[in-house]
This record gives C-alpha cells, structure tokens and sequence, in this order.
C-alpha cells in the first residue's frame, strides 16, 4: 500500500505549557509516592489473603474485586476527564485512595483485619483508580512533543516497575513486623504527597466544552463511537482483551506459584516480584533511550509473542527448578516491558484529545473487563490442572495474540498510519499563558 492511502490522523493540540519538563517531572514524582506506597499494601493484602485460605479462588477473588470497579466505571471515568478539568479530577481521585486507606488502617489497628475487609479495600482502591487512569492517560500527552509520546508512556510505566522491586520488600517488612496497618497509613501520606505534586503542576485546563459533553450518556456514546470508527483500533482491543485476560489471571497466581509449585515463602515471592520489576526497569530505560521507533505495534507484537513463549517455559519447571523461575521471570521483566508503552502511544495518536479521556476510559474498561474472565478460568481452572499447567495455557494464548497483532492486515494498515504521524511536524508552541490557565 502506498503512503498516499494511509490514513493519517492529525488533530489540533493545546499549547505546550512552558517548562513542561519541569511539570511532567513534578506529577511523575507524586505518581511515585502514590503508586510506590499502594504496591506496597497491595502486596502486602495479597500476601494476607495467600497465608489465610492457601487458594487460588480466594487469590483470584481478591484480584477480581480490585478489578472489577474500574472496569465497570472506567467509561464514567473517561466521561468526567473530557467534562472537567483534569488536574482536579486526578486531585480527586488521589485524594479518595488516601482517605479509604486511611480509614482502612484505622479499622485495622483496632483489630478488625479480615480477608473481606482486604477485599472491600481493593474493590475502593479500584473505583479511585477508574476516574485516575483515564485522567491521567489523557493528561500527560498533551503536555510533550508528540515525539515523546512513547516516552512518557515509559515512564508511568516504569512507576510500576520500581513499584515491583520497592513494594514486596517495603509491604512485607511492614507487615510482618509493625503491622499491616502501618502499610496502609503509608499508602495514605503517598497519596497526600501525590496531591500535593498535582495541585503545584501547571496543567492546561484543557476539556470537551461541547453540549455533547454535559450529557454522560451522549458523551458515552460519542467515545463509543470514535473507537468502532476505527476498525484497526477496534481490532486491537479485541486481542488486547484476551491477552490481558490470561495475563490478569497469571499475576494474581504467581504468588501461589511460588508458595504452592516452588515450595517458596513469603520472602521467596518477594525476590520474585523484585526480579521482574528490576529487570522490567532495564526493559523500560531500553525502550526511553530508543524511544519504540515508528512501526509501535511492530514492538507490541514481538513483546507480546515473547512473552507468551516464556510464560509457556515458566509452566513446564519442576518444584526443584526456583533458579531458572527467576530467570525466566526477569527475561519476562524485560520483555514484557516493551508492551504498553508502545500500545498506549497508539491509542493516543489515533484519538482527538477532546475525546481521549472517553477512549482511554473504554480502552480500559476492555482490558479491566477481561479480568473477570481471566480471574474466573485461573482461579477455577487452575484448582483442577494446577498451577503451573494454567501458565502453559495461558502462554499459548498470549503467544497467539501477540502472532495476531504482528500478521493481520488491518493492524499492519494501522501500524503504517500511525508511523507516518511521525513524519508530520510538530508545529505546536510552549505558551507561557498556560501556566495561567492551569491555575
């Protein structure tokens, strides 16, 4: 196909704000306090939940409420983005993941700890995070040059990787020796300092002023109908939601794959869970030097084939092979990297911004979504085969999409297209008046 049949979509952009290095650093370092501290409790009600029941049910239900409530209102969540100004609604958002927790450590601290109440924690954490996530996916690429799209994406990126490495060891150490309160309380201060970073950050106010956009229902459907406008897009997400399906249900057992198959400890998971996010820290600072090149579903495809390969290994170790687990996951933690920034960038470019937080909202309600699915056949089903054959399973459907994203027609069309933006010029200016607006 000639460049001349691609179609190439370009749409007008506020303002660079001045000094938009400094503001994208300032909300990246309160995003690091907020999700550095929240793994940490995550990891720490996981862990709960795992030395408690010893099910893989419970775990997948566990993971299921924390999922589920952004899934469900993450299309909400777009909505409010797109209506309001953004820098509140991420205030907003922090704002209620700090107050649940800290309700939720006082309640703790009282001696109510319970594995329902780990699970009414996650399912709130979750609801906070439906009105954060498409916020903050539409937010921060409107404040680089196009040309850093990809890198930014990296860089909320790596928050959760650092989050792998320093979460384990912080939430465990906390837990077993002042209490899971304590972690908790610490999530709460990480979101406070998360909220203060917002409210210092000079962020355009930069929304949808349409009458479409007062109406929810009529802005559902105008998101709605921007992302099956977009047949490559639409093709995307359907295999996007079937690998995250498995991938949704292979995180919550890993930590059974290591108490369970490996004959671990609390302290083995651990080590594995700061191997991958160690090494999904070399993946990432790889992928920001390089910056993903052109062709970004090119790298999705091969970071998702990759993956499912390893994960097919993973499941086929004996209980004595621990050594090569952690070697098969820090390769993962590499590869698996190279996965959503690329992806998100994508979506990013093909979405007017005016709409990108309904977009973005809807994009992750089908991943979210698939949780449920993914949680329900790794749960039940890996009772029955075990834990480790569900990985080999998992790895060949996760080898298959990422076969599919690299080979079907349609997505190598819109691989094009979206490389042939990078051609264009960015002709958008920093504005020192929108320091202003932002206030």
């Amino acid at each position: 196909m000639s460049e001349q049949q691609l179609e190439v979509k370009e749409f007008d952009h506020p303002p660079l704000p001045k000094n938009w290095l400094r503001t994208v650093v300032i909300i990246w370092l309160g995003q690091a306090a907020s999700i550095l501290t929240a793994y940490s409790s995550i990891y720490a009600g996981v862990w709960f939940v795992t030395e408690t029941t010893d099910s893989a049910l419970m775990l997948a239900l566990a993971s299921l409420c924390s999922m589920l409530p952004q899934g469900l209102l993450a299309p909400l969540g777009g909505v409010v983005a797109d209506r309001f100004n953004r820098k509140y609604v991420l205030i907003a958002a922090d704002a209620f993941v700090g107050t649940m927790a800290l309700i939720m450590g006082m309640i703790i601290a009282m001696g109510h700890v319970s594995v329902p109440l780990v699970l009414i924690m996650g399912a709130l954490r979750s609801v906070g995070q439906a009105f954060h996530m498409p916020a903050m996916e539409s937010t921060m690429p409107l404040l680089v040059p196009k040309k850093h799209v990809v890198r930014v994406n990296t860089m909320n990126q790596s928050l959760w990787s650092m989050a792998l490495v320093v979460g384990p060891v912080l939430g465990i150490f906390l837990y077993t020796v002042v209490g899971f309160q304590m972690v908790l309380f610490l999530n709460a201060a990480g979101c406070a300092v998360a909220c203060l970073a917002l409210a210092l950050a000079k962020i355009p106010d930069f929304h949808d002023d349409s009458d479409e956009a007062r109406h929810p229902i009529a802005s559902l459907k105008a998101g709605f109908a921007t992302l099956s406008a977009d047949r490559g897009l639409l093709i995307l997400c359907g295999i996007v939601m079937a690998i995250m399906a498995m991938y949704t249900g292979i995180n919550s057992l890993f930590p059974l794959m290591t108490y369970d198959h490996f004959r671990g400890d609390g302290y083995a998971a651990s080590l594995i869970e700061g191997i991958y996010g160690a090494f999904s820290l070399v993946g990432i600072a790889i992928l920001f030097i390089w910056g993903g090149g052109k062709r970004l579903l090119r790298v999705v495809a091969l970071s998702g084939t990759f993956s499912g390969i390893i994960l097919i290994a993973t499941g086929l170790l004996s209980p004595s092979m621990f050594f090569w687990f952690a070697v098969l996951t820090a390769i993962s933690g590499v590869v698996e990297s190279m996965y959503n920034g690329p992806l998100l960038a994508v979506v990013q470019k093909r979405v007017p911004p005016e709409k990108l937080g309904r977009v973005m909202g809807l994009f992750s309600t089908v991943t979210a979504l698939s949780s449920p699915i993914g949680l329900g056949l790794a749960g039940t089903c890996a009772e029955f085969t075990g834990v480790a054959m569900w990985f080999v399973i998992s790895g060949v459907v996760v080898t298959a999409g990422g076969l599919a994203i690299g080979l079907l027609p349609s997505l190598r069309k819109l691989d094009r297209e979206v490389a042939a933006t990078f051609d264009e010029v960015d002709v958008r200016k920093t504005n020192p008046t929108v320091e202003n607006a932002a206030e």
